[in-house]
């Protein structure tokens, strides 16, 4: 069976707050706010982004302790030179500098206000080298 959608979830003390984040820098609307819940869509697109407050009993304890985040949300973006200067212009510190990898991304990471690493990327042409060397013949 597959699934009929994906959805990721971030943990926070503060849903209205990194909800903001994300409907700021990433154009995403909130289609549902419940207060302790939160949740963003862009369009119609078959993914969302639910914001679920800590401690509430929806969520279980053992997540709730948790508050390190080490989950990684990738979002592709049209131009992510622009993308990093617009949170840099917002007040958002970048975590990493923009990078072109051979395998044909520029990228950077950044932390919403809950600490969830975001790596924003640009898809690009990969290296000619890098391909020949990577690709099954």
């Amino acid at each position: 069976m597959q699934p009929a959608a994906f959805g990721a979830t971030v943990v926070t003390a503060h849903p209205a707050k990194v909800a903001a984040f994300y409907a700021e820098y990433f154009d995403l609307e909130v289609t549902i706010d419940l207060g302790w819940f939160i949740c963003l869509r862009r369009g119609d697109a078959s993914w969302e982004l639910a914001i679920s407050e800590r401690g509430h009993a929806s969520v279980p304890a053992a997540v709730s302790a948790t508050t390190e985040s080490s989950n990684v949300f990738g979002f592709v973006v049209d131009d992510v030179d622009k993308f990093a200067a617009r949170l840099v212009e917002g007040g958002v510190e970048l975590a990493t500098e923009l990078v072109t990898e051979p395998w044909g991304q520029r990228h950077f990471y950044v932390r919403d206000p809950e600490g969830t690493w975001l790596d924003v990327i640009q898809l690009v042409a990969p290296d000619p080298e890098w391909l020949a060397a990577n690709t099954p013949t």
